[in-house]
């Protein structure tokens, strides 16, 4: 039986969603773990920092060492085991899959995620409550950052075309998120397109078990 793969980060993380959903496409088992070579290792710690420099997640635990970073670890499954495919072999297109997952990963995760969703998820105000003036000053962000996935989902079911690609896989736990938050479901709603794009994918066998 093929061992796991073995993912370091919260599964709560959209990043480290992103490669859970990658090894369920390929039918790869998984894990995802907060231990190192069998020794626990907290976040934010020296032991993280040795496997990441700036101590981010997820990273992928390999017998060669661990590899950081979303977009090398989606290549590295993409490269490593085969199956469902996450990149197109056409230059362009996959030039285009690599630049949206830059988009998502950096602008729209900026947006939504860094700005909003962490200020529900880690409140920083009094008492510990959630900042609201933070969060509705963060709310045009939102909205053009929406918008422009909506403009890139006007004439295609995916992100970059007819195919679900790695890029997908990026911007999909970031939607979710948003989309059932309280501050985003409106803004997502006026979004047909994105908001059928997250139902959607939420029925698919890849990502029911993650998206809950």
């Amino acid at each position: 039986m093929t061992a796991p793969i073995r993912i370091y980060g919260p599964s709560f993380s959209t990043f480290v969603r992103s490669v859970m959903m990658a090894c369920e496409l390929k039918g790869l088992p998984y894990e995802v773990t907060t231990q190192v070579d069998g020794e626990a290792v907290d976040f934010h710690t020296p032991g993280h920092k040795a496997i990441h420099p700036y101590t981010k997640f997820p990273v992928l635990l390999t017998e060669k060492g661990p590899i950081p970073e979303t977009v090398a670890i989606l290549h590295y499954l993409e490269n490593e085991y085969g199956g469902a495919k996450l990149y197109p072999t056409d230059p362009y297109a996959q030039a285009q899959v690599e630049a949206w997952s830059g988009i998502s990963g950096i602008y729209v995760d900026f947006e939504i995620v860094r700005k909003v969703l962490l200020e529900f998820i880690f409140p920083k105000g009094e008492n510990g409550t959630v900042r609201m003036d933070k969060v509705e000053a963060a709310v045009p962000g939102i909205e053009n950052a929406l918008s422009v996935v909506a403009d890139q989902l006007a004439d295609y079911p995916f992100i970059c075309g007819y195919e679900l690609t790695a890029a997908d896989l990026i911007l999909i736990p970031i939607i979710d998120y948003i989309e059932g938050n309280e501050v985003g479901k409106p803004l997502v709603a006026k979004h047909e397109n994105v908001l059928n794009y997250i139902q959607t994918i939420r029925q698919q066998d890849f990502a029911k078990d993650i998206l809950k």
